[in-house]
């Protein structure tokens, strides 16, 4: 028997949170990121100004709901528990402000 090495990380798609806009749903449902597990949401960098990045999950890849919102100031810890995992997840820049990119991932928790 062999040790196989699941990816614990799951890279999301750019956040340019100078604009409102919806990034582009990523599937999970594969372990770490089991539908109805845990991971966590980790931020490279805080986020500056007035900015509101909000947490989405769907069954469908088509009808979204809000897990959790995330203001400039609760960002200054960068790393966010998520319980309950959809099927499909996304952030969304539902205010924006400051020029700034983020780079979010998953992390997969055991």
């Amino acid at each position: 028997f062999g040790v196989t090495d699941m990816p614990m990380i799951k890279t999301l798609p750019t956040v340019n949170v100078a604009a409102v806009a919806a990034q582009a749903g990523v599937e999970l449902g594969a372990t770490p990121f089991q539908i109805g597990g845990n991971c966590t949401l980790e931020l490279d960098a805080p986020m500056a100004g007035a900015i509101v990045l909000t947490l989405q999950g769907s069954p469908d890849n088509a009808t979204w709901t809000t897990i959790r919102t995330i203001n400039a100031a609760q960002s200054a810890t960068k790393v966010f528990e998520l319980t309950d995992l959809p099927k499909y997840f996304r952030t969304n820049v539902t205010t924006g402000g400051t020029a700034q990119t983020l780079n979010p991932i998953l992390r997969g928790v055991q």
